[in-house]
């Protein structure tokens, strides 16, 4: 695995939308994935990687994607991690809120096309180099 390509973190408990956001950041040139299937196993990761990028579900039981934010933010050497959210859920304007300030862009499932996922990461990577 290449060290000096930023890495990324892809947590969802749905196996099948992990599998399918790592093949697609694949197909785009990304070679340092590491899944998760929710929030815990996602902070035990975060303790023994470092990680460039968050590709977060909010939806998820036991640690939802709104505490996993909160718990990153809490740690100063997490805090400047870039998060995009990736949900199938329609937030509430408390909901935004919520997240405000402490994710990069949220995404609908539903609504988002590939290409607005891949430009997004895209774009994260290259402020990370710069």
């Amino acid at each position: 695995m290449e060290t000096d390509a930023p890495a990324i973190l892809i947590v969802d408990d749905n196996e099948d939308n992990r599998y399918t956001l790592q093949l697609l950041l694949e197909s785009d040139g990304h070679s340092r994935l590491a899944t998760a299937s929710g929030g815990h196993e996602a902070v035990a990761l975060l303790a023994r990687e470092k990680f460039s990028l968050v590709l977060l579900d909010l939806m998820m039981p036991e640690m939802d994607g709104f505490e996993f934010v909160a718990e990153l933010r809490k740690r100063q050497e997490w805090r400047t991690i870039p998060v995009v959210v990736v949900t199938a859920k329609d937030l509430t304007p408390e909901e935004r809120q919520r997240l405000n300030g402490h994710v990069e862009k949220i995404l609908q499932k539903t609504a988002y096309r590939r290409e607005d996922l891949l430009r997004e990461v895209r774009d994260l990577m290259v402020d990370l180099i710069t």
